[in-house]
């Protein structure tokens, strides 16, 4: 089987690191020649605008509920003029909880076979076990997998991806950022973990009087966020500075990236800070603590504030420490390519066309 077509099915409600990893994957499959993609997500949604931005082909569907008729209608339709087109065996691959569901549907009416990527160690439904195969981020994602019942043989880890050669250009000399900078990158959402990190940064800013905290993202935890600034007094040290499209040229500019998650499948932010060479703090948890095991980054017990507070002050005062996990997270970083995820992801393709 030379060549795999796949419709990938994300709502694209966000910009998160899900949607990003659609559209890194997805330029990383036409690249290779292997797989031949196309997106499919709600009508001007951030999704829609960057595969857009890539030359990706892309159908935009009126995806307003979890399970629309109209984007079951219009992804029946690119499913049609695909096959068409193409002469390669059809996939479906969803990226997220009503992908699935559109998915599942999807599979039964037009006889696609269907993949789908787990981004969260959450436990999840029932509806998980419909999928040939399910893709799960680390091994905390794949045991919650077998632990709900989805068949052992159907599930398969391959990790979130990094561009390794655009991250290049972006890297930085060690240290640069003056006064120095502790970044988070994430949603503003409870799992984050930044009501801790804030809690963290006022317990050591007395004693590192010069550092500053940016935490970029948007989300709902926002009005919370700022209370807790304002009633440490930090509006002038610590920023909220709101959603970003190109994350990766924040983090390149950062001392220390700062990772306080409650619970986490992966880590994008983590992994593109780590192909940058920015050092990393982050919680034990999930993903991270795999990503960061053996000295390849600072790991603190999740909602540990004082902990946390301890790990940011240490490694501030310690370049030498900085420079040393920069190094070892950049060579640990070149395993997660994007050309070599979407290898992997290429052959459970094939597991999941060829299976009887």
């Amino acid at each position: 089987m030379s060549e795999v077509a796949v419709l990938h099915l994300a709502r694209g409600r966000e910009w998160r690191g899900g949607e990003r990893q659609v559209c890194l994957l997805a330029a990383a499959q036409r690249a290779s020649g292997e797989v031949r993609p196309t997106v499919l997500t709600r009508a001007d949604s951030p999704l829609a605008r960057a595969a857009a931005a890539r030359a990706l082909p892309c159908v935009h569907a009126h995806w307003t509920l979890p399970l629309d008729l109209r984007a079951l209608a219009g992804a029946a339709q690119a499913v049609a003029r695909l096959r068409r087109e193409a002469a390669a065996p059809l996939l479906l691959h969803a990226h997220d909880s009503h992908a699935l569901q559109l998915g599942i549907v999807l599979s039964w009416w037009t006889g696609a076979r269907l993949v789908a990527t787990r981004r969260s160690d959450t436990p999840p439904g029932r509806l998980w076990r419909r999928p040939r195969r399910v893709i799960g981020l680390s091994r905390s994602v794949t045991g919650r997998l077998s632990a709900s019942g989805v068949a052992p043989h159907r599930i398969v880890q391959v990790p979130s991806a990094v561009d390794l050669a655009a991250l290049a250009a972006l890297r930085r000399a060690p240290g640069d950022a003056q006064p120095p900078l502790l970044l988070a990158a994430g949603a503003l959402t409870q799992e984050k973990g930044h009501l801790t990190l804030i809690e963290a940064f006022a317990l050591m800013a007395s004693r590192v009087t010069g550092a500053r905290l940016v935490i970029a993202g948007a989300g709902p935890e926002r009005a919370s966020l700022e209370a807790r600034i304002a009633a440490h007094g930090l509006a002038g040290r610590i920023e909220l500075s709101g959603e970003t499209e190109d994350a990766a040229s924040r983090i390149a500019g950062a001392t220390i990236l700062v990772q306080p998650s409650l619970r986490e499948a992966l880590g994008t932010a983590v992994l593109e800070a780590m192909a940058l060479g920015v050092p990393v703090i982050a919680s034990a948890t999930g993903g991270l603590a795999e990503l960061l095991a053996d000295d390849h980054g600072e790991l603190v017990p999740p909602g540990d504030a004082p902990a946390l507070a301890a790990a940011m002050a240490s490694l501030l005062g310690n370049p030498k420490r900085r420079a040393r996990l920069a190094e070892r997270g950049l060579g640990r970083a070149q395993g997660f390519d994007s050309a070599r995820v979407a290898a992997a992801v290429a052959e459970v393709y094939r597991s999941a066309l060829t299976e009887p």
